[in-house]
């Protein structure tokens, strides 16, 4: 038996054989390049048959092969990203030529939040393939290539995820039935206040649920609803911070209080009395328009930020009825 190479790029083993007890003569093929081949086969007797054989890449070889990102580090906030660049070729230069099953995977150490795009295959024509990584947590994270569960001839690359920056809260809180900018609210305050934190603080389409709330002075309260309440007179600024259960940056909304009020319950008084009242505690009568400055809603005074003050009579004690000032 005679083979021969009658088209492509290839090398035979053998090119004569003879034929074992059951007819068969065999040879192999190798190369070095992908593509097409064709071989022939001829008898002594002059009978001949053709076969196509089509080589492919071989494994991904280490010395041929490259992965890289754009980016060595990335702030944890989902925004802030890198491109993954991967080239895989065989040992003789060939590319690995795929349209689906390869992925990039964490190794070792895993960083939560981290997350990789969909493969982009648009060269894979030449054995290139991008990916998008952003995350929202923090750590260094090892980046493989995996096709069909197989780890590429041993490639890894690194990012390092930074704590996000905090976000100021630009949104609104609602205080008795209307909704106030969070950047000003509230400029007064008293024991027994509160007020909810909407949604539209926190990135878009999350909700108070996604986070977890913590507040930086005692005075100050937040549940897990976003609920904000004043338990006693505090400091002129406080901070809350909302922070995301499942990554990203977090969220912080500054109090600032220039005026404190307080109340004598449901004790009425005249205006020697209510006068004698504040002097004697330390206090002073307010002057008119520190109550109340507009007919409308709005950031200033005491009734415009928080409302009708009945509202607060089981927590702070203040009454729907008017109160004295001093002009």
């Amino acid at each position: 038996m005679y083979f021969a190479l009658k088209s492509g790029s290839a090398t035979l083993t053998s090119l004569t054989a003879v034929t074992d007890q059951n007819g068969i003569a065999t040879t192999s093929v190798k190369g070095a390049m992908t593509g097409s081949v064709t071989v022939s086969a001829v008898t002594t007797a002059g009978g001949m048959q053709t076969v196509d054989i089509t080589l492919v890449a071989g494994p991904a070889d280490a010395s041929k092969s490259v992965l890289k990102n754009n980016r060595s580090s990335l702030k944890g906030d989902f925004t802030d990203s890198a491109e993954l660049h991967l080239v895989l070729h065989d040992i003789s230069g060939n590319p690995i030529k795929v349209s689906e099953g390869l992925e990039f995977v964490q190794s070792g150490t895993n960083v939560p939040y981290v997350q990789v795009s969909a493969i982009d295959y648009s060269k894979n024509f030449s054995g290139e393939y991008k990916a998008t990584v952003t995350g929202g947590g923090e750590g260094i994270t090892t980046l493989i290539p995996v096709l069909n569960g197989v780890h590429q001839a041993g490639l890894s690359t690194t990012i390092q995820f930074t704590r996000a920056e905090d976000k100021i809260m630009s949104g609104t809180v609602s205080v008795n039935g209307t909704d106030l900018p969070t950047t000003t609210f509230p400029s007064q305050g008293f024991t027994g206040a509160y007020y909810q934190l909407n949604n539209d603080n926190f990135a878009p389409g999350k909700t108070a649920a996604d986070y977890e709330f913590s507040s930086s002075a005692s005075w100050v309260d937040v549940d897990a609803t976003g609920k904000v309440t004043f338990k006693n007179v505090g400091s002129n600024s406080e901070r809350i911070t909302a922070t995301p259960k499942s990554g990203g940056p977090s969220y912080v909304y500054e109090i600032r209080v220039k005026s404190w009020w307080v109340n004598a319950g449901e004790a009425f008084m005249i205006y020697s009395l209510a006068e004698n009242f504040c002097s004697s505690n330390g206090y002073t009568l307010p002057r008119a328009n520190y109550l109340n400055h507009s007919s409308s809603r709005g950031i200033g005074s005491l009734y415009s930020e928080w409302g009708d003050m009945g509202h607060y009579t089981t927590e702070a004690g203040f009454q729907s009825n008017m109160y004295w000032s001093s002009k």
